[in-house]
């Protein structure tokens, strides 16, 4: 069971990850404009996507973030293993609450932007967050 999560959490992150690289390449998909783009994936009222340097910097990290269960799953050393997949699991569960946070909704106020967060985007975090504590708990019953 753990590897069958291990294998989701990589094609689900890696799926975002590759989202991230190809916004950084200039596609506005799954959007008609870059505007369009902007106002649903960031919604802070730019009408431009962040700069190409960033979109990639975001990819790498998710990148790593989609690998690390599979790396995790073959440490020997438990404890590395747990401390990684807490942290992640920790990054995603804080980005999940804060887009449910009221400094969070008065900042980022752009539709579709603020619904897709409401709806989609931070309960996604929130069980990206639980799936990495998840596997942890399988990591430790080995």
């Amino acid at each position: 069971m753990t590897a069958l999560l291990a294998f989701l959490l990589l094609l689900g992150v890696g799926a975002i990850a590759a989202l991230h690289l190809l916004w950084g390449l200039g596609s506005h998909w799954p959007e008609a404009s870059e505007e369009a783009l902007a106002r649903s994936v960031v919604g802070d009222g730019r009408r431009r996507m962040p700069p190409p340097w960033l979109c990639f910097a975001v990819a790498f990290v998710l990148a790593v973030v989609a690998l690390w269960p599979v790396y995790a799953l073959g440490l020997a050393s438990v404890t590395v293993a747990s401390q990684g997949s807490f942290a992640i699991a920790g990054v995603f569960i804080a980005r999940g609450l804060a887009g449910y946070s009221r400094p969070w909704r008065e900042h980022f106020t752009d539709e579709p932007f603020a619904t897709r967060n409401r709806r989609y985007y931070s309960p996604l975090c929130l069980l990206l967050g639980v799936a990495y504590i998840a596997l942890v708990s399988g990591e430790l019953s080995k």
